[in-house]
C-alpha cells in the first residue's frame, strides 16, 4: 500500500475527505496546538496532547486515552498505539500492574481515531515528498511506515469499516492520514505555529460528525452489545448455537459458528442486499473464519453466519428451533469483500448463479449477493484532484455474498488419496465451468475446500470465483482475454501457486494449462506438508519457501522462483541443492541427484543401522507415479518455449578439410555427409540436413524430438484420466497423513534462496506492512514471517 498514496494540502484533505456536516456547537474551538512545549520524549508528547484534548471539552461523547504500554489481549501481534479517541462509554479504563506500572490496553475494536507520536519530523516521517511515490528509502522512516500500516490493519481487522483516519504527531508539526481499500491519502506537514488552529478545527469537526459512517464505520454492520440480561440478543445467538450442537454434536457448521463466538471478539449483525430479488437480509456473525491480511485490496473475510428473522414488530430475531431441537434456519457462509469494481469483471455471485444454472458440480451454491453502495473515496476523488493524470489505483466496491456450503480447509483431508480426490473434484468443476463460460484464474490452497455431501461423504469444492473471467472453450487465450479479462488486473492469482508462465509474465492471460498447473502445485504443497517423504523436517520450511514463495529479479518485474522453474523445465523436483545429494552405496566420494520421493509411511529412513547394514527403504507412495507423470508433461509443454536452434555447422570438419587442401595446394574439400551447412543469402540458396543435424534440433526441443503433442496433455481430459487411473488402480495407504510439517515461525535464513533474491514473495493481495520496532510486545522469528504471504 505504501506505493499507492498521494499527498494533499490540509484544505484539500478537508474538502474531499472529511464527510458530512458536524453537529452544531456554540462552543468556540480553541487552538489545541498553541504554545506546544519542546518535547524530549514521546511519553511527554502523548501525555500532553491527551490531557489537552480532553480538557478542551470540545469532543462530546468521546475520550482520548493513552495506551502506549500494553496491546489488546486479543491481538497476537502485540501492537500498542500511543493514544486514541474512543466513544466515552467504551474507552479503556485505567489499570496498572502489580508493580504499579500503567497497563491500560489498546482496544482495536473500539478506537475511533488512532494517534501516533514521533519526535523527529524528518528521520521518523513515513512519507518522502521528494519521491514520486512518496515512499521513503531510509530504514527508520520505512519502519515508521510499516508501523502505521500495521495499526491501520488492526483497526480494519477488528472493526467493520469503510475507511479510517489516523493522526501522526511530531514535535513541531503533524500529518493526517486517511486509509481505505484503494489507497492512503496524506496531508502535507501541518506546522503547529501557522496551522494549529486549522488542525484543531479538523479534529473538532471529526469528533462532532453526526453519523458513525462519516467517521468510517460501516452502516450495514451493527455491533450486538453484550449486557447482563440473559435474554438479550447476544445471549440468544450463543444459545442457538449451543442448542444446535446439543441436538447434533457432529454438526460441522454449528460447531464452526459456536467456535467463532469468542469472548474477545464482538458479534455483529451484517446486512446482505440481494440484487436479484432486491431484498435485504440480516445475519449474525462472530469472529471471521477467514480474514485476508493488509488494508489495501479486497480485504476478504469469511464468516459462518446465522440467518436472522424479521418478527411481526419489524425487529430482528434469532430463529426458533424445531420441536426436535433441530435448527429451522441452517447456517450459511457469508463472504464480505471489497471487490474490484470494473464492468468487465463479473461479480462472484453472478458467476456462481451461471454455474449453478448449468449444474456445475463441486462449486458453491449462491443464495444472495449484492453491492452495498460503498466505494473507496481515494479512487473516486482521484480525477478531481489529479485532472487527466492516469489513475494508478484500483476501484473497489463493498460486496457481500451468501452461499449454502460451509466447507473446511483442504488441510483437514484424512489421507493422501482423499487429497488427490479433492483435486480431481476441483478439476471436474473447473472443466464444467469452462464449458459453462467461465475460467477460475485463482487456483490456490485456500480456494479449495472440503465439503460434506448430503450422503455424508466429503468432496472437494472449488471456491472463490471472484476473479473468474468469461471463457469460450477452444478459443485462443488472447481471444478469451478480450471477452472478460480486466485491464486493471496484473498477474491474476496467488503467487505461491501461479503457473511458471504466469509468474514470468504479469500480463499473460490465464488459460486452462495455467490453472491445471496451479492445481498440481496445490497438491504438491499439501503432500509435502502432511505426507511422508525424503525431506528432513528441519529443512521443510526452506523447501516450501524456495518452491512456493521465492522469486527472481528480472529487468523490470519479479519472476518465478528458481525451484519451481527448474521443476517444470526438468520434469521433476530435484532436492540436490537442498540436501547435497544422495550417497552412492560403496562409493563414499560419489553422490547422485536427490529427487523428491513420497513414502507410504514415515516408519524409517535409509540411514545405516547400528550394525552397518542399510535400513530398508520405506515403501514408495502411489503419489510418486502421478507427480512424475504430470511433471514430465510439464517438461514437454515448457519445451515448446525453447527457441529452435539454427542448424549446426561442423567447423572442425571444415578446418580439417581446409588444412588438408592447403597442404596439397588444392581447393578445400566439401564437408562430409554428416555435416549440415546453410548456404546462400537474402533468403536464397539451399539447406542440407543430415540425421546428425536432426539430432541437434531434437536436443533443442524435446517435445519435437519425442514426436508427441504436449498440448494434448495439458487438458482437462488428460489430467482427469491420469488422476482417476491413479486413484482407481493404485494401492493407497490408509495411515499416510501426519502432522503439519510446515514450521510455524519459519525465518528466511541468509543465502536461503538459490538466487540472490532471498526475499519475501511479491504480495498477492497481502499486507504491505513492515515490522514495527516500537512497543511490539511479541518479537522473534514470527515477526519476520509476517512480512510475507505464507503458503496456506
Amino acid at each position: 500500500m505504501n506505493d499507492k498514496n498521494y499527498i494533499l494540502s490540509l484544505d484539500q484533505f478537508v474538502e474531499y475527505f472529511l464527510l458530512g456536516s458536524p453537529a452544531r456547537s456554540t462552543k468556540a474551538i480553541p487552538n489545541l496546538f498553541a504554545k506546544v512545549p519542546t518535547f524530549k520524549t514521546e511519553r511527554g508528547m502523548y501525555d500532553h496532547f491527551t490531557f489537552k484534548f480532553n480538557k478542551s471539552k470540545i469532543f462530546p461523547g468521546h475520550k482520548f486515552v493513552t495506551t502506549a504500554w500494553t496491546s489488546a489481549s486479543n491481538d497476537p501481534t502485540g501492537q500498542a498505539i500511543d493514544c486514541g479517541m474512543y466513544p466515552a462509554k467504551f474507552a479503556p479504563e485505567e489499570s496498572s500492574t502489580a508493580a504499579g506500572d500503567e497497563s491500560r490496553r489498546t482496544d482495536w475494536s473500539r478506537i475511533d481515531l488512532c494517534i501516533e507520536c514521533k519526535l523527529d519530523s524528518t528521520s521518523q516521517d513515513p512519507f518522502d515528498e521528494k519521491k514520486l511515490d512518496n515512499s521513503p528509502e531510509a530504514v527508520t522512516r520505512r519502519e515508521v511506515l510499516g508501523q502505521i500500516l500495521s495499526y491501520a490493519e488492526l483497526v480494519f481487522r477488528h472493526q467493520q469499516r469503510q475507511f479510517h483516519y489516523m493522526l501522526l504527531l511530531f514535535r513541531e508539526c503533524a500529518r493526517i492520514i486517511y486509509f481505505d481499500h484503494s489507497s492512503m491519502v496524506v496531508t502535507e506537514k501541518i506546522p503547529y505555529t501557522t496551522q494549529g488552529q486549522e488542525l484543531s478545527e479538523f479534529l473538532a469537526r471529526y469528533g462532532r460528525l453526526k453519523k458513525p459512517e462519516f467517521q468510517g464505520h460501516d452502516p450495514t454492520a451493527v455491533r450486538i452489545e453484550k449486557t447482563d440480561d440473559p435474554h438479550d440478543f447476544h445471549s440468544l445467538v450463543r444459545k442457538y448455537a449451543e442448542n444446535c450442537l446439543n441436538n447434533n454434536a457432529e454438526d460441522h457448521a454449528a460447531r464452526l459458528f459456536r467456535a467463532s463466538l469468542v469472548d474477545s471478539w464482538p458479534i455483529w449483525r451484517l446486512q446482505v442486499y440481494d440484487e436479484q430479488t432486491e431484498t435485504e437480509h440480516w445475519f449474525a456473525v462472530g469472529k471471521p473464519h477467514f480474514q485476508a491480511s493488509g488494508v489495501a485490496g479486497r480485504g476478504t473475510r469469511g464468516y459462518v453466519a446465522l440467518p436472522l428473522l424479521l418478527n411481526k414488530n419489524g425487529e430482528l430475531s434469532v430463529p426458533p428451533l424445531a420441536k426436535e431441537g433441530e435448527p429451522t434456519k441452517p447456517f450459511v457462509y457469508l463472504k464480505d469483500a471489497w471487490r474490484i469494481d470494473h464492468p468487465r469483471l463479473q461479480k462472484e455471485g453472478v458467476v456462481l448463479q451461471v454455474l449453478n444454472a448449468a449444474k456445475v458440480k463441486y462449486v458453491p451454491t449462491a443464495v444472495y449477493h449484492g453491492d452495498l453502495g460503498q466505494a473507496c473515496l481515494s479512487y473516486t476523488k482521484w480525477a478531481a484532484l489529479h485532472g487527466g493524470q492516469a489513475c494508478k489505483l484500483k476501484p473497489h466496491q463493498h460486496y457481500r455474498l451468501i452461499v449454502k456450503e460451509i466447507g473446511k480447509p483442504l488441510s483437514e483431508f484424512d489421507r493422501g488419496v482423499s487429497l488427490v480426490k479433492a483435486i480431481l473434484h476441483c478439476l471436474q468443476a473447473h472443466e464444467q465451468a469452462c464449458v459453462a463460460g467461465y475460467i477460475h484464474r485463482d487456483i490456490s490452497a485456500s480456494n479449495i475446500l472440503l465439503c460434506k455431501s448430503d450422503d455424508g461423504k466429503w468432496h472437494g469444492l472449488l471456491n472463490d470465483w471472484e476473479l473468474a473471467a468469461k471463457y469460450v472453450m477452444g478459443q485462443p487465450a488472447a481471444v478469451n482475454a478480450e471477452l472478460g479479462d480486466c485491464p486493471v488486473l496484473e498477474r491474476t492469482g496467488t503467487w505461491q501457486f501461479l503457473s511458471v508462465h504466469c509468474s514470468n509474465d504479469n500480463q499473460r492471460p490465464v488459460d486452462i494449462p495455467d490453472d491445471l498447473e496451479s492445481l498440481i502445485h496445490v497438491l504438491l504443497c499439501y503432500a509435502v506438508r502432511f505426507l511422508p517423504h525424503n525431506i528432513q523436517d528441519d529443512v521443510i520450511g526452506l523447501f516450501l519457501y524456495r518452491y512456493f514463495d521465492d522469486y527472481s529479479k528480472s529487468y523490470s518485474v519479479n519472476t518465478c522462483g528458481p525451484a519451481k522453474y527448474a521443476a517444470v523445465q526438468s520434469g521433476g523436483i530435484d532436492l540436490t541443492l537442498l540436501t547435497g545429494g544422495v550417497a552412492v552405496p560403496g562409493k563414499p566420494n560419489m553422490k547422485m541427484k536427490d529427487l523428491l520421493k513420497f513414502y507410504s509411511s514415515a516408519a524409517t529412513t535409509t540411514a545405516a543401522s547400528e550394525n552397518g547394514i542399510a535400513a530398508p527403504t520405506p515403501e514408495s507412495h502411489p503419489l510418486n507415479s502421478l507427480i512424475a507423470t504430470i511433471f514430465q508433461w510439464f517438461k514437454a509443454y515448457y519445451a515448446l518455449d525453447d527457441p529452435i536452434p539454427e542448424v549446426a555447422t561442423d567447423f572442425l570438419a571444415i578446418d580439417r578439410a581446409a588444412a588438408s587442401a592447403a597442404q596439397q595446394e588444392q581447393p578445400p574439400a566439401a564437408p562430409s555427409s554428416s555435416t549440415a551447412i546453410t548456404t546462400g543469402s537474402g533468403g536464397g540458396g539451399s539447406q542440407e540436413t543430415s540425421a546428425a543435424s536432426d539430432g541437434v534440433v531434437a536436443a533443442g526441443n524435446p517435445a519435437q524430438a519425442s514426436g508427441s503433442d504436449p498440448m494434448s496433455k495439458m487438458t482437462h481430459s488428460a489430467f482427469k484420466s491420469e488422476i482417476y487411473r491413479s486413484v482407481r488402480y493404485l494401492k493407497w495407504p490408509r495411515g499416510d497423513k501426519g502432522k503439519d510439517k510446515r514450521p510455524k515461525d519459519f525465518v528466511i535464513p541468509k543465502k536461503a534462496a538459490a538466487t540472490p533474491a532471498a526475499a519475501p514473495a511479491p504480495p498477492a493481495g497481502g499486507s504491505g506492512k513492515m515490522n514495527s520496532t516500537k512497543r511490539k510486545q511479541k518479537r522473534g522469528p514470527g515477526s519476520n514471517a509476517k512480512r510475507r504471504k505464507s503458503v496456506k
